[in-house]
C-alpha cells in the first residue's frame, strides 16, 4: 500500500441533524410545556435568550371561553337538565395541538454579553403596520395578544438563592450543567429541585455516547477532533472546551434516578437529535440520540417544606458566596384593549362576509379568517366565538368534514353562500390590472413581481431550502454546543412578507405541520410555540 496513503489523517464522519439538534431540544421542551399547560417558567442559563423569545409570543386566541360567554351548543334531540353543570364550552383545538398560554417566564444567566440579547428578545415588540392593499394577507403582521405577560431576565448564578423563583411551576436547564464546576455542580439539585421545589424540571445535557457517532469504531483516539477533558479524570474528548464532563447515557441514567429518590420527584428519560442520515457501522440504536433528557415531575411523597429547609442547610454547608441576582429588565406585555369582550355575533359574521367578499374567496380557511385583526378584535380574541358566528350565519358554511371525514379543526373551512358578486366592469377583476398608485419595486405586490432570484432547491418544512449547507448558514444557538449541526439554506424571495416568523418556525412560533413530515392536514397556523411532536 502507498505509504503516503497510510499516513493520510482518518477524518471524522459527517454527521447532520434535520431540524437542527438545537432546535429538537426545543420542540422538546415545548411539547412537553404545551401538554402539561404550564404558564409559569424559569429558564435557568438562558443565554442569548432565544428559549424566552419563543416562550414571549402571544397565543393566536385565548383558551375556550366559559359558558356565560358561549353557550354551548346543544343536540336537538337532548334535554338539558337544570339540576346538572353546563357542559364546558367547545375547545377550537380539543383534536389538535394546544396553544401554549405563557403568564410569566423569567431568564437567569451568569455572562452580561449574552443577556444584552435576551433583554432585546424579552421587550415587547412595536405594533407593526397594518396590509391595507385588498387582497393582500400576512399571517404575522396584526397578531394580537389577548393574554398579559410578565417577562424579567436576571443576572447571577444558579448557586445563589433567589426567593422570587421559590415555587415556581416549571424550570427549564438546557445544555447548562455540562458547564458548572464541581462546587457550583453540588448546588444544582439542591437549589433546583429542593430550595425552589418546582412541579417540573427539564434538563438536557451532551450524550459521551453519540460521540462515538462521529468516528469509525476502529478508528485511532487521534481521529476525534474535540477538547480533552480539562479536569483530567478521563481521557475523554469532548464537543466543547468549556465543558467539565459529558456523561454517557448510563451515566446520566444514573444521575436521574439518583435525583428522583432524593427530592421526591418522578422522572421520564429520554434522548434527544437522531442523525439524519443512519451510521454507516449500524450503531443508532445502540448510540442513541446526541443529547440525553430528563423531565422531572414532583410528587407528593415528600412536603414541599421539608425538601426545602433540607437544600437550604445543603447550600449553607457548600459556603458559596450569595451574592444577590440582579434584574436586568422587566417588562409587562400589555393585551388588546378589545380581550374578553366580544362584538354580536350577527356583526362578527358580516365582518366575515365583507372580507371574502372583499378577497374574491369563495371558500376560506377558518384560521386565514382568524388572523384578519378586525374579526378577532370583534370577537375579543375568542376564535370559538367566531366559528359559532359563522355557524349562525345564513350567508356562511361552516365546513368541518372531508369526504364524509371530519376534519381536523385546523382544516376547517368557510363557504360563501351563493359565492362572490362578478362585476366584468370593474378593472381590478382583470388579471392584468395593476392599482395606479402602485410604485415598481415597492409595496406588497412586489412579493410575486419577480422571482428571478428564487434560490434553487427543494423547500423543505418552512419553505426554506432543504439541502444542507455549511455551519456558516446555520441558525446559531448560545446554548447550542454542538458542531455536527447543519444550516437551513438559504430563503427564496416569496418569503418577503413572512419574514417577521424566520427563525421562529421550528422554534415553536411558525407554521405547525407540514407535508413534509408526512402530515397531509396542510399548513398550520402560526401560533404561539407551535413546534411539532
Amino acid at each position: 500500500m502507498d505509504s503516503t496513503h497510510e499516513s493520510e489523517p482518518i477524518e471524522e464522519l459527517k454527521v447532520g441533524f434535520f431540524p437542527e439538534l438545537f432546535l429538537q431540544r426545543r420542540i422538546w421542551i415545548l411539547d412537553i410545556l404545551r401538554r402539561e399547560n404550564i404558564s409559569q417558567i424559569l429558564e435557568v442559563g438562558c443565554g442569548e435568550g432565544q428559549l424566552l423569545a419563543t416562550l414571549c409570543r402571544p397565543a393566536p386566541w385565548l383558551p375556550a371561553p366559559p359558558p356565560e360567554i358561549l353557550t354551548p351548543m346543544s343536540s336537538p334531540t337532548s334535554s338539558p337538565n337544570p339540576d346538572e353543570p353546563p357542559p364546558p364550552s367547545p375547545s377550537y383545538n380539543d383534536d389538535d395541538m394546544p396553544n401554549l398560554h405563557i403568564r410569566e417566564v423569567h431568564g437567569l444567566d451568569i455572562s452580561s454579553e449574552d443577556l444584552k440579547f435576551a433583554v432585546e428578545n424579552i421587550t415587547p415588540p412595536v405594533d407593526m403596520p397594518e396590509v391595507g392593499s385588498p387582497g393582500v394577507r400576512s399571517y404575522v403582521t396584526g397578531l394580537q395578544r389577548w393574554e398579559e405577560l410578565l417577562a424579567k431576565v436576571w443576572k447571577g448564578g444558579l448557586e445563589v438563592i433567589n426567593e422570587e423563583f421559590v415555587g415556581m411551576e416549571c424550570i427549564v436547564s438546557t445544555e447548562v450543567i455540562e458547564h458548572l464546576p464541581e462546587n457550583i455542580l453540588s448546588a444544582f439539585t439542591p437549589m433546583l429541585l429542593g430550595v425552589y421545589h418546582p412541579k417540573y424540571f427539564l434538563v438536557t445535557t451532551p450524550s459521551y455516547t453519540f460521540n462515538a457517532r462521529f468516528t469509525a469504531p476502529d478508528a485511532p483516539p487521534s481521529a476525534r477532533r474535540g477538547y480533552p477533558d480539562p479536569t483530567g479524570r478521563t481521557d475523554r474528548i469532548f464537543r466543547h472546551d468549556d465543558h467539565k464532563f459529558e456523561w454517557t447515557r448510563e451515566e446520566f441514567k444514573a444521575w436521574c434516578q439518583t435525583t428522583a429518590e432524593e427530592w421526591g420527584y418522578a422522572m421520564e428519560e429520554t434522548s434527544i437529535g437522531r442523525a439524519v442520515d443512519p451510521d454507516p457501522y449500524g450503531r443508532d440504536e445502540e448510540l442513541e440520540g446526541a443529547s440525553s433528557a430528563v423531565f422531572f415531575r414532583r410528587l407528593d411523597t415528600m412536603d414541599n417544606g421539608a425538601r426545602e429547609a433540607k437544600a437550604r442547610a445543603i447550600i449553607s454547608q457548600l459556603g458559596i458566596p450569595q451574592e444577590p441576582h440582579t434584574v436586568l429588565a422587566v417588562y409587562q406585555h400589555g393585551v388588546n384593549p378589545a380581550a374578553m369582550k366580544p362584538r354580536p355575533l350577527e356583526e362578527i359574521a358580516a365582518t366575515v362576509k365583507a372580507k371574502m367578499e372583499e378577497y374574491r374567496e369563495v371558500f376560506m380557511r377558518v384560521e386565514s379568517l382568524w388572523y384578519e385583526t378586525e374579526i378577532a378584535v370583534q370577537c375579543g380574541g375568542w376564535i370559538e366565538v367566531m366559528v359559532r358566528a359563522i355557524e349562525q350565519s345564513p350567508d356562511l358554511n361552516l365546513k368541518r368534514e372531508s369526504d364524509g371525514l371530519t376534519q381536523r379543526t385546523s382544516n376547517w373551512s368557510v363557504e360563501l353562500v351563493g359565492g362572490v358578486a362578478f362585476d366584468p366592469w370593474d378593472p381590478s377583476n382583470r388579471v392584468d390590472y395593476i392599482p395606479p398608485d402602485w410604485t415598481p419595486g415597492e409595496g406588497p405586490y412586489e412579493a410575486w413581481a419577480d422571482d428571478s432570484d428564487m434560490e434553487e432547491g427543494s423547500t423543505g418544512a418552512d419553505g426554506d431550502v432543504s439541502t444542507y449547507t455549511s455551519d456558516a448558514d446555520a441558525d446559531t444557538d448560545t446554548d447550542d454546543d454542538d458542531e455536527t449541526n447543519v444550516g437551513w439554506g438559504k430563503r427564496p424571495r416569496w418569503k418577503t412578507l413572512m419574514k417577521e416568523s424566520e427563525g421562529d418556525i421550528l422554534a415553536g412560533n411558525g407554521w405547525d405541520r407540514s407535508k413534509e413530515w408526512g402530515d397531509d392536514s396542510g399548513w398550520g397556523h402560526p401560533g404561539s410555540s407551535a413546534g411539532w411532536d
